[in-house]
């Protein structure tokens, strides 16, 4: 008998009546952790980065044994069926799966999105430490108003709004060439965890008139690309399927700057992952 090729989408007959007409794909994740690592209200110590004494060397070491090599074969379902299937609003499937894809143009050309990605990926667009500040790009000129718009579609009870001027790019001809295949999420769990939280942050938080805030992703194929995306899209995992017990708070540090806390994921069967074939660069994929 030949092994079935886990790369062409499958319909799985066991899954529930709900997604029966939802295909999926078999992807090697790499990165997932077993489970235990953390417990619950702890944070695992990663060091990348001198000063580094011997427990820092243990914890780092603990974190990357902790890895299931060399990969798990995980089913990523396919988000843009379960998106038409459910009939939910944009607004209303973000806020029941954390993500939506949504079919928006852009006026950013291939030379607006080169200007504003100018060094390669570090520590400033995640955390906005070292992230210039009040400069003009064509992301604040341009990507800005449209996100902005976007935004308050989706949320239209959001008040302030923040975005850096420069962006991350990856792919042949950036300076990011390569992908990131390990599962992670770049923000941790509440406010106090922000990177960004000094005393002018904590200030604005706790007014009465601050309800909470939110980090939200735009991710979305770029000119000069021409094509759909066919290799290496993006996966996201829905949150209501993960328990908080699998989910390992990691406090990283891989340059100068300070730890930046951060979540790693212990894999568990039960986790629902997807992604949106052959995107365009007239779709951005959001997600929270």
């Amino acid at each position: 008998d030949l092994a079935p090729d886990t790369r062409t989408p499958s319909y799985c007959s066991e899954a529930p009546s709900q997604e029966s007409s939802t295909s999926f794909v078999e992807a090697k994740f790499m990165g997932l952790h077993r489970k235990g690592l953390v417990q619950l209200g702890d944070w695992h110590i990663v060091t990348l980065y001198p000063p580094m004494g011997p427990q820092h060397i243990w914890d780092t070491i603990k974190y990357f044994r902790n890895i299931i090599r060399p990969c798990v074969f995980v089913k990523v379902w396919n988000a843009r069926e379960a998106q038409a299937r459910e009939g939910l609003s944009e607004a209303s499937f973000l806020q029941k799966h954390g993500f939506v894809a949504l079919k928006r143009t852009t006026a950013m050309t291939a030379r607006d999105w080169n200007e504003s990605a100018p060094k390669t990926l570090d520590i400033s667009h995640f955390t906005g430490h070292g992230m210039p500040e009040g400069i003009e790009s064509p992301i604040t000129r341009i990507y800005a108003p449209e996100v902005e718009q976007i935004v308050r579609e989706l949320f239209p009870d959001a008040k302030d709004l923040e975005l850096d001027p420069f962006c991350a790019r990856r792919g042949p001809g950036t300076k990011n060439p390569t992908y990131s295949f390990a599962v992670h999420q770049d923000y941790a769990f509440v406010a106090d965890d922000w990177p960004m939280a000094g005393d002018e942050f904590r200030s604005r938080f706790a007014s009465s008139e601050t309800r909470g805030m939110m980090v939200l992703n735009f991710w979305r194929p770029v000119l000069p690309m021409r094509g759909p995306v066919v290799k290496t899209p993006l996966a996201v995992c829905d949150p209501s399927s993960v328990n908080i017990e699998d989910v390992l708070p990691i406090s990283i540090k891989w340059d100068a700057m300070p730890h930046h806390r951060m979540l790693a994921l212990a894999h568990d069967e039960e986790q629902r992952w997807y992604y949106y074939p052959d995107m365009t660069v007239d779709e951005v994929l959001i997600f929270k």
